[in-house]
């Protein structure tokens, strides 16, 4: 078992993506965040109504104690209302990996 989680979120746009992902990399709230290089194409209900947009995806790799913080950095950050923050357990890591995480993120 790790301390690591990959948070997912997606953006309105690539520049939300890459401004949210600077946000945490300069606060030490993440260790990486990557972009993948093509838009998601979004389907969803939002205030009773079927929307559907282009979006960005943003996954973050960070320790599980900096979760909260990440979420609250990614939601102050973010232009959406109410941005879809899903955090998923990293089982698996080799050693350095793991130890790069830890050491590249502040402490909680």
């Amino acid at each position: 078992m790790t301390d690591i989680v990959e948070i997912h979120v997606t953006c309105p746009s690539l520049l939300d993506a890459r401004e949210i992902a600077s946000k945490l990399l300069d606060e030490r709230l993440a260790a990486c965040c990557n972009i993948p290089v093509k838009e998601v194409d979004s389907r969803f209900w939002w205030e009773g109504k079927r929307e559907r947009q282009d979006e960005w995806r943003l996954i973050v790799k960070t320790r599980a104690g900096l979760f909260d913080a990440c979420a609250s950095a990614i939601r102050a950050a973010h232009p959406y209302e109410t941005p879809a923050i899903f955090g998923f357990k990293v089982d698996f890591a080799d050693e350095a990996t793991a130890a790069w995480v830890a050491e590249s993120c502040r402490a909680d």
